[in-house]
């Protein structure tokens, strides 16, 4: 099995509670819901990597519990953004994969296609309702899911991202200190990098349902 499909797999396995996560998240700020979702993971990732040796076991829950927080940290993005914008509880299962499809660098839900996607669906079934498909319609489009499952373009992307930053902790975990210092701050980045793509996603998705596709 490739790295990018153990990636996929983990993605894969993930059972978001949409409904519970935009009822938790919908009346936090942004700023306090992305502080809190990197003080969680920072701190795995330092638990994680702080005893040399042992720092190789304990990486696979620690990848586990972080791929977890980068889908709730995405999905609660959302649930903000829908709730100060009006437009309630948009978020769709699908948009995590369009999320890490746009982090890995996928033109295909670039800006440009998923302002084509946006404007074809306001015109045929309005802005709000648009906003409810947007992620399926344009993965679907994209190649991105296979049934409800992410196809293996987005496991090679991300996976590549993905990949690198573990081979480092890796490496610096056998260093006393150094393992944790490093283990927190990858962790830090990756899901900084997470919000802020979707943050950039979802705000796509709010001018689609205020009818401003053509704009985007």
């Amino acid at each position: 099995m490739s790295f990018g499909d153990w990636v996929l797999q983990g993605f894969d396995g993930l059972t978001p509670d949409l409904p519970g996560i935009y009822g938790n998240a919908k009346l936090r700020t942004l700023s306090g819901w992305r502080t809190m979702q990197q003080s969680l993971v920072t701190g795995s990732g330092a638990a994680a990597a702080a005893i040399p040796g042992l720092h190789l076991v304990g990486m696979a829950a620690d990848v586990a519990f972080l791929m977890n927080r980068m889908s709730v940290c995405s999905y609660g993005t959302g649930a903000i953004v829908g709730h100060t914008q009006g437009l309630g509880n948009f978020l769709e299962l699908e948009d995590f994969a369009v999320v890490l499809a746009r982090w890995g660098g996928d033109e295909s839900v670039g800006d440009a296609a998923i302002g084509k996607t946006a404007a074809d669906l306001v015109g045929k079934v309005g802005g709000k309702a648009a906003t409810k498909i947007l992620a399926k319609t344009a993965g679907e489009k994209a190649g991105l899911l296979v049934g409800k499952k992410l196809a293996g373009k987005v496991g090679t992307k991300v996976g590549a991202k993905i990949g690198g930053k573990l081979g480092t902790k890796a490496v610096a975990g056998w260093v006393p200190f150094l393992g944790a210092a490093v283990g927190g701050g990858i962790n830090l980045w990756f899901i900084t990098e997470i919000a802020n793509e979707a943050q950039s996603w979802y705000l796509l998705k709010a001018a689609t349902g205020k009818g401003d596709a053509e704009n985007l």
